[in-house]
């Protein structure tokens, strides 16, 4: 047997799953807001309505994501990555024929639990598989990739409901998720190395021992740390560790703060005069702001301490909501979500990379699910708080000066975050 693959799977593996995290789109709050105004003139749908049924639905979407967790650990992210693509694609289809507010309901818990939820889960499991050492850097140019091409998909789907209508568009959306991800998953996507005779990052087989995590989150561990030993937290032990709920803190609030201002950032900046060519252009920025900190972060993650980078990213991220909540021009609304773009970008590599890294791979469907339950939860109540913030206060203001003080406690919070002892 070689001492190393000529072409490591894993790199395929993570072109695959690549692809899976480009074709949820259609369920990500960013094209979904596009669909916001639209949905709410068609059916005579109030602001707050239409809020809280996104929430409410995401919500509920988030629930099932410990079964498609613990259906990966079983049948693996190569049948799951199929499994979920079909469905999606189905889900954009089922969207294309809402004709009230409970089919719209209906079509948001679909597209949040199969694409934002599932598809995303499995893509991001799939790589975990594969990589350690190289984990934040592996997810660096994946990211790069995914949101580099997300900068266009705004644009594009202004264009198609302008060309087509809103209800091909999604029709289109369906399509491409199955054309695309399920002969991919079909032919390239492989479970875990160990199948093939590898080793995680391509390790030749005599250093094979010092790929398992070490204490600190990243690199090596020493020569006698033996892979019979590599750590295995199962969920419920990992929910007994401060550490898992650290990250998972980080996971709820990052995406809450997105969602909230992505979801509504049409009529946040209309308030101000702005137009929705300039929400799109805002949310362009925040695609190239992820997708140039997505490299960096990366590798930072590989060099540093998932405590450091979680605690400047949750920074990051309250400094970009004080911005937009002052923001009363176009570029002051582009720089809130470049920064926010940034933060959420240093705390998306080093989570992912941590959870993986504090409790292993044996149940890391599990646990990767479970956490990202709770983080879909946060993208749902996300919009309740510029919903009430409107109701009560007449403007959205108010819900950023909000999410600027629920991020500094997770600021300190994350200093002090560290691998658990091993199971």
């Amino acid at each position: 047997m070689p001492r190393k693959h000529p072409w490591f799977p894993g790199y395929t593996v993570a072109g695959v799953a690549t692809v899976g995290l480009i074709a949820s789109a259609p369920g990500q709050t960013f094209i979904i807001s596009q669909l916001n105004p639209i949905l709410r003139e068609t059916f005579d749908i109030p602001e707050l309505t239409l809020n809280t049924a996104y929430t409410i639905a995401t919500v509920a979407a988030a629930f099932p994501l410990v079964l498609v967790g613990a259906m990966t650990d079983r049948l693996g992210p190569r049948r799951m990555l199929i499994i979920t693509a079909l469905t999606f694609g189905g889900a954009c289809a089922l969207t294309s024929v809402v004709s009230n507010l409970l089919s719209v309901f209906c079509a948001f818990f679909l597209l949040r639990f199969l694409g934002q939820g599932a598809l995303s889960l499995v893509s991001q499991h799939a790589v975990a598989m594969w990589f350690h050492r190289r984990l934040g850097s592996i997810h660096g140019i994946k990211q790069v990739v995914v949101f580099g091409l997300w900068i266009l998909f705004p644009q594009l789907a202004v264009f198609l409901i302008s060309q087509f209508g809103w209800r091909e568009t999604y029709l289109i959306f369906g399509a491409l998720v199955i054309l695309f991800v399920v002969p991919l998953a079909v032919f390239f996507m492989r479970d875990r190395p160990e199948q093939l005779g590898l080793r995680m990052d391509n390790d030749a087989h005599e250093h094979a021992d010092t790929a398992t995590p070490d204490p600190s989150g990243a690199g090596p561990i020493p020569d006698e740390y033996t892979p019979s030993r590599e750590v295995a937290f199962t969920l419920r032990e990992a929910m007994r560790t401060p550490a898992y709920w650290i990250l998972c803190s980080v996971i709820f609030l990052s995406p809450l703060i997105g969602t909230a201002m992505l979801f509504d950032l049409v009529p946040i900046l209309g308030r101000r005069g702005m137009t929705p060519v300039d929400a799109a252009l805002a949310t362009s920025a925040w695609t190239a702001a992820m997708a140039l900190a997505a490299l960096p972060s990366g590798i930072a993650t590989d060099r540093f301490r998932a405590g450091i980078l979680t605690s400047l990213g949750m920074g990051v991220i309250a400094l970009s909501a004080l911005t937009l909540a002052a923001a009363d021009s176009t570029l002051l609304a582009v720089l809130a979500l470049v920064l926010f773009g940034v933060g959420q970008s240093i705390v998306a590599a080093s989570a992912s990379a941590a959870l993986a890294r504090y409790f292993g791979r044996a149940h890391h469907g599990a646990i990767r699910s479970s956490a990202t339950r709770i983080g879909v939860i946060g993208t749902g109540l996300g919009p309740i708080f510029t919903g009430l913030s409107v109701h009560f206060t007449g403007g959205y203001s108010a819900a950023m000066i909000a999410f600027v003080f629920m991020c500094l406690p997770l600021v300190i919070l994350c200093l002090r975050l560290h691998a658990p002892a091993r199971s």
